[in-house]
């Protein structure tokens, strides 16, 4: 618990006695759904401390290379983790900013009723857990075009991750992606989609801290104009034909069928 609270302290938390029980709390949750379904590949305590906790709080990082302190920009913001999991990053951010209002969305049912659970067990407050699609949901009112900021870890290549975020971004927020190391070719991909789901050019920044774990880069696109109606496409299709610059208009605007 101590590199814990170290790595909190590093970008801006004072981890009280709420903040240390929880986190022991939630990685008992963690432990034992990973022994009734495959919930995440990442089990015991220093694992999953160092992987999934401490490199959540990277995004905890000045958005974008900005220079407003993370706890006061994300103080108050409502945050949608898309493709939560079991709650990487979200509820990592909000155990470490309760003041921020947190929507998580999954498609497995298993994961979002393990999310429910973590959440009612924990007592948070301001956290909604949504079961379904990013390409249906992003259609509903209530969602689209809502969010302050959107985060994803390992959800999909960024010309899909692009689709399946975007349109649930308010004018003016922004999506945040942790990728590996290497992300130049899919930057380059995914140009012409974040440009067309309403971006401006994406950011990215190499993170290393706080942790010992490999670098993250993370990806920020900033939301400058509204998200074209007809986007996200059916369901599936952001995967199999993501955005590119090359595809046939009726394939992209969805009015094909992909190949």
């Amino acid at each position: 618990m101590k590199k814990l609270c170290e790595a909190a302290e590093a970008v801006g938390i004072g981890p009280d006695d709420a903040f240390r029980s929880r986190f022991e709390r939630y990685f008992e949750l963690i432990e034992s759904a990973n022994s009734r379904f495959n919930l995440t590949g990442v089990k015991g305590w220093d694992r999953v401390r160092d992987e999934l906790f401490i490199r959540s709080l990277r995004f905890l990082s000045p958005i974008a290379g900005g220079y407003v302190p993370a706890v006061e920009w994300f103080a108050g913001r409502r945050v949608l983790d898309v493709g939560a999991g079991a709650g990487i990053p979200g509820l990592v951010l909000k155990l470490a900013v309760p003041e921020m209002t947190l929507t998580l969305l999954d498609s497995s049912r298993k994961k979002t009723d393990f999310l429910r659970q973590v959440v009612q067990d924990l007592g948070l407050e301001d956290v909604d857990v949504v079961t379904g699609r990013a390409e249906e949901v992003a259609h509903d009112a209530a969602h689209r075009e809502s969010y302050d900021l959107v985060v994803s870890r390992g959800v999909a290549k960024l010309a899909e991750l692009a689709e399946l975020t975007l349109p649930f971004v308010s004018a003016g927020g922004a999506v945040a992606a942790a990728k590996g190391p290497n992300v130049s070719d899919e930057l380059a991909e995914a140009e012409w989609a974040a440009e067309l789901l309403g971006a401006a050019p994406a950011v990215s920044v190499q993170v290393s801290l706080p942790g010992d774990a490999a670098a993250d880069t993370m990806v920020y696109w900033m939301k400058i104009s509204q998200t074209p109606d007809e986007f996200p496409r059916r369901n599936g299709v952001p995967h199999l034909k993501p955005i590119t610059r090359e595809m046939p208009a009726a394939v992209r605007h969805g009015v094909a069928q992909p190949r």
